[in-house]
């Protein structure tokens, strides 16, 4: 199985005998108005790419406690869909839940990013996790303005991978400014990661941003 970013959109299809969507931090319910946009955009993504199934690493609502519209703005969906649950996943009994410990599929351990995976997901070659919002601040004049990016580094001999929010809304941590949240970033020196915006640009290191 091989991980594929997909271009423009803050998501990973990893291609087997099946094609698995990854995406993260959808916080439906964050703004109202907008949940049934993000969904319908999931939708035609997960069409696009002819995914199998979904999952989704985390926090697929914003409200802790249980959200009584979830199930009906998932209805007809028509994908199978599972959530590695995050720290804003209380209440999902529509849904397929995975352990918020994570999940190992082949060589990628996958879990949010709250909470320690479990030792089996630590030792996959790769970690996807996410969590963090990452973001970068590009200065400006007016003081400037961020972008989701998506960020890569190495940990102990793994590759990690950190998802930006699917969640356009969310706020995102500029990661050059601030240490952003997250169970591995209090373990692993991230400022030696590098940083790709959701367009493909590559803005290098993020100690030299």
């Amino acid at each position: 199985m091989k991980a594929e970013i997909i271009p423009n959109e803050p998501a990973i299809l990893l291609r087997g005998r099946r094609k698995i969507l990854l995406v993260a931090d959808l916080h439906i319910g964050l703004i109202n108005f907008y949940d049934k946009k993000i969904i319908e955009k999931l939708k035609n993504l997960a069409e696009s790419v002819e995914a199998d199934e979904v999952i989704v690493l985390g926090d697929l609502k914003h409200r802790i406690g249980r959200y009584h519209k979830l199930e009906r703005l998932f209805d007809g969906f028509g994908i199978p869909l599972a959530v590695v649950k995050g720290n804003h996943d209380g209440g999902l009994d529509c849904f397929e839940v995975l352990s918020s410990k994570g999940v190992r599929i082949g060589k990628f351990g996958l879990f949010h990013g709250h909470a320690m995976p479990d030792d089996d997901v630590m030792k996959a070659d790769t970690l996807i996790f996410a969590h963090a919002h990452p973001s970068v601040l590009i200065r400006d004049d007016v003081g400037g303005s961020k972008e989701r990016v998506w960020v890569f580094g190495e940990f102990d001999g793994k590759k990690l991978v950190i998802m930006p929010a699917f969640n356009d809304l969310c706020a995102s941590t500029p990661i050059n400014v601030e240490r952003p949240a997250g169970v591995m970033f209090k373990r692993w020196d991230y400022r030696s990661a590098e940083v790709i915006m959701l367009d493909g640009t590559y803005l290098g290191c993020l100690k030299l941003l």
